[in-house]
């Protein structure tokens, strides 16, 4: 969505400096170099090869997993890993338009099947070469969040089952008409056909498809094989009406998150719900969509904070994780750990948890031994179109529009906590989050109908309040940033986000509807002499989390966003793909230079009119208009393209033929960070288990103790978080945290009979969970504990009434309660263990 406002942060479908210093001068500002260029190189072999012979000083995609193990062992290059993105098929729900056509996949059982027909294992240990994970959730092993839906996701159990698979789905497809003819599937006569898009340009993903589509031949579908990259998938599969099929299984790729996030609210809502638009139809309301109430209510319930504590968050996040499974439309197949390539002579790289050497803060920490440039090779140099509303959806361009634009806030890289950017908090005040504080009655909002900023009045309530300051600089073009571009972000927010019917011009179908559910939070604003205050209906049980939320700001000159605006109004191009696609229209690029010349054209035109927009009028004179249209004027007459921003690179050059993009170091004296500014992320204090003394065997009902030693950044410490949890026939049985204990570094968790009692006799699984502090990228064990004793059912029937007994049994303790007793023909009891469900056992009368 638009990064146009950060009061609206969390709506992101869906994203963190030798140059010599005159001493004699102020610091420099911005980044180290003074140039970085990113030069496409689709092939990862020759672009391993430039990076080991000095061409290249870093390469932004994995390279081929094949060579990475030696690649490590090389000094000339310096291989850093990325535990990040993950491999989907993403499937298609819609039926068919044509009565005689069926699509399997539009039944959840069929879908929901592929996770037992996929092989996960295959997957990771032969087409990743072991860089990768299982995955059969959104958030992966390696999540902070996954600690809070480990529950949910054991529960599933799913393993590699293609008898399984088969046995689905021939039952739902005999049910609904099909029949299976000489071993091929048919429908009123017709062959059941599946489409896979399969993406060529990523060889674990290529072969993922081609397996998926051999082991559906194999259970008797026609399958036709569609390969390509992301501009055809951008087509067929984002740019098409599900309904007409042109595609029923994508191997979707997510390289993951831009920035690292402790708890990411937006990963539920992208995955599996409708509403933010990134499910088949994607809102677009020419074309099938579809829907799921339940998902929608409960992502957004997380999306938005629309909870009371910290647990019923963890209780609506395995609700999500649940239904998202069972529906499958999207089926997780493995997380990615992808190793990345570049000059063991460059220092500063900043390794993000979740974008790696990708991060923002790379290029701006980074500091070669010659020269003060860098050269970074990427896969693909644009893809999809760069526009902050409905664009910038591939990896590939928000890499570099990540150094272009600044945000509010940013997320620290190794523990995902939100710390000011360009804002600087002064108070954080809230009643939530059940209470209400009022709100200042001169506070604005934006009403789109009679397009006019009005007072809140003395009526106005809000949960939360966030007052703050602006690091304001110049614009790239040289021009202040100043209030009105906070004003026309936040119009552009409420205008963008309403629908106020056919009439309305500014609806976007990809950005309206991932906008407007958030529209009713926004309960005020105020821009004081030397303050913001932000009034929002949000709250959290993080303070941070609140005044994130609360934060305006813009990433581009409000004289840029009214050109577009007036250019899609007037239907001459559009901001979405889908959207382009319905108005057979351009999908508004701004590197473009045909769209950019536009962009241009608009902006004299709005010129030669005295033009001043609705929401500025009274703030902007016709004047301060007009300088700023010049400015971007000339702005597109010297670089050729639109893209004006506010971070410490600025967009010099796109070579469309040479397939370069050049930025340069933006030195003006208003940026407010200095060279060396984040040399501090260069090093993660990881935390590392050194020794699990843990029981191999273990009688149910006895208590039991497991001792944990570990490190931090090599020594030992006691400033980690040690999870554990054990598991049993598919579900977590006991989970807890382990504490300090004796020696520095040395942790116990002890597990009372009252716990051992819960286990099942056989094999349980131990998984320890060890995350620094200061880094959260958890060390992982895992073991197996064998469980012996527990009560036999005659056991149980001999101590049990009525009315329940608690009873002991080689030593352990339990509650039982007889439900049913019959005696003809036979006896047969059912009685209830711990309120855990039925066992029913029947004897013979003897």
């Amino acid at each position: 969505m638009v990064k146009k406002a950060t009061l609206l942060s969390l709506l992101v479908g869906t994203m963190l400096l030798s140059v010599f210093i005159n001493a004699s001068a102020q610091p420099a500002k911005g980044p180290y170099i003074d140039q970085v260029r990113f030069i496409h190189y689709e092939d990862e072999n020759i672009a391993l090869e430039q990076v080991k012979d000095g061409e290249l000083d870093a390469y932004y995609f994995k390279i081929p997993l094949e060579v990475a193990s030696d690649a490590k062992n090389d000094p000339n290059v310096a291989i850093y890993e990325r535990r990040s993105g993950s491999n989907v098929l993403f499937i298609n729900p819609a039926p068919s338009k044509d009565e005689n056509v069926l699509n399997p996949f539009q039944f959840g059982e069929v879908r929901f099947a592929m996770n037992y027909l996929v092989d996960r294992d295959l997957v990771v240990n032969e087409f990743q070469k072991g860089f990768g994970s299982p995955l059969t959730d959104p958030y992966g092993i390696y999540s902070p969040e996954y600690l809070n839906i480990i529950d949910t996701v054991e529960s599933f159990g799913f393993r590699h089952n293609p008898q399984l698979a088969e046995s689905m789905i021939s039952e739902q497809l005999t049910a609904a008409g099909a029949a299976k003819e000489n071993g091929k599937w048919t429908y009123k006569g017709n062959p059941v056909t599946i489409k896979i898009m399969i993406r060529s340009d990523d060889t674990p993903r290529r072969l993922i498809g081609e397996d998926v589509a051999s082991k559906l031949e194999s259970l008797g579908f026609t399958v036709q094989k569609d390969y390509g990259d992301l501009n055809k998938a951008n087509i067929i599969v984002y740019g098409s009406d599900p309904q007409e099929l042109q595609w029923q299984i994508y191997t979707e790729g997510f390289a993951g998150t831009g920035a690292f996030v402790k708890e990411n609210p937006v990963i539920p809502a992208q995955m599996y719900a409708p509403w933010l638009g990134r499910m088949p139809g994607f809102q677009n309301e020419a074309y099938w969509n579809y829907q799921n109430a339940t998902l929608d209510d409960v992502t957004q319930r997380i999306f938005f904070a629309n909870f009371t504590s910290q647990a019923e968050r963890t209780d609506l996040l395995n609700l999500a994780t649940r239904v998202g499974i069972q529906e499958s439309v999207r089926v997780f197949v493995s997380q990615n750990t992808d190793p990345y390539a570049a000059s063991p002579d460059l220092a500063g790289l900043v390794n993000d948890f979740g974008a790696g050497i990708t991060s923002k803060y790379s290029p701006i920490n980074a500091r070669p031994t010659e020269g003060n440039s860098l050269d970074v090779g990427v896969k693909q140099i644009h893809q999809g179109a760069w526009n902050e509303v409905a664009g910038l959806r591939d990896i590939y361009s928000t890499y570099i529009n990540s150094l272009i634009d600044d945000s509010s806030t940013f997320r620290d890289p190794y523990t995902g906590e939100i710390i000011p950017l360009r804002v600087q908090w002064t108070a954080i005040e809230t009643q939530g989050p059940a209470g209400k504080l009022q709100v200042n009655p001169d506070a604005q909002v934006w009403d789109s109908a009679s397009q006019q900023w009005k007072q809140v009045g003395s009526e106005g309530m809000s949960t939360s309040k966030v007052t703050y300051k602006v690091l304001y600089s110049n614009w790239h073009n040289g021009i202040p940033m100043d209030e009105s571009d906070l004003l026309y972000s936040l119009y552009f927010t409420f205008e963008w986000g309403s629908n106020l019917g056919e009439n309305d011009l500014t609806v976007d179908p990809e950005y309206t509807p991932q906008v407007e559910p958030g529209l009713e939070r926004l309960k005020g604003f105020k821009i004081n002499e030397d303050s913001l205050e932000s009034y929002v209906d949000y709250w959290h049980y993080e303070d941070k989390e609140i005044a994130d939320f609360g934060s305006m700001w813009a990433t581009e000159p409000w004289e840029i966003t009214a050109a577009t605006e007036r250019l899609v109004t007037s239907g001459k191009i559009a901001y979405s793909r889908s959207q382009a696609s319905v108005n057979n229209v351009g999908w508004l690029d701004l590197v473009v230079p045909e769209h950019a010349n536009m962009v241009k054209e608009e902006l004299q035109r709005m010129k030669n009119e005295n033009f001043v927009p609705a929401p500025l009028q009274g703030i902007v004179s016709v004047e301060e208009a007009s300088n700023r249209y010049d400015a971007s004027i000339e702005w597109i007459n010297e670089h050729n393209h639109a893209v004006i921003g506010n971070g410490p690179f600025y967009f010099d050059s796109y070579n469309i033929a040479g397939r370069t993009i050049t930025l340069k170091a933006f030195r003006d004296e208003s940026y407010p960070f200095e060279v060396g500014h984040w040399s501090k992320y260069e090093h993660p204090k990881l935390a590392k288990i050194t020794k699990l003394d843990a029981p191999r065997m273990l009688a149910a009902g006895q208590p039991a103790a497991i001792n944990v030693s570990l490190e931090v950044d090599g020594q030992p410490s006691n400033d980690a978080l040690v999870n554990y949890f054990i598991s049993g026939k598919d579900q977590v049985v006991i989970k807890g945290e382990a504490t300090p204990s004796g020696e520095t570094g040395n942790f116990v968790i002890d597990i009372p009979s009252s716990e051992t009692s819960k286990l099942s006799a056989g094999p349980n699984q131990l998984k320890i969970f060890a995350n620094s502090k200061y880094a959260f990228s958890p060390d992982i064990s895992t073991s197996t504990i064998l469980v012996t004793g527990g009560p036999t059912l005659q056991d149980i029937i001999a101590k049990t009434t009525l009315d329940g007994t608690e009873y002991t049994v080689t030593g352990r303790s339990a509650t039982v309660k007889l439900t049913s007793l019959t005696i003809e023909p036979n006896i047969a009891v059912k009685l209830e263990l711990d309120g855990q469900g039925e066992v029913q056992l029947t004897l013979p009368k003897s």
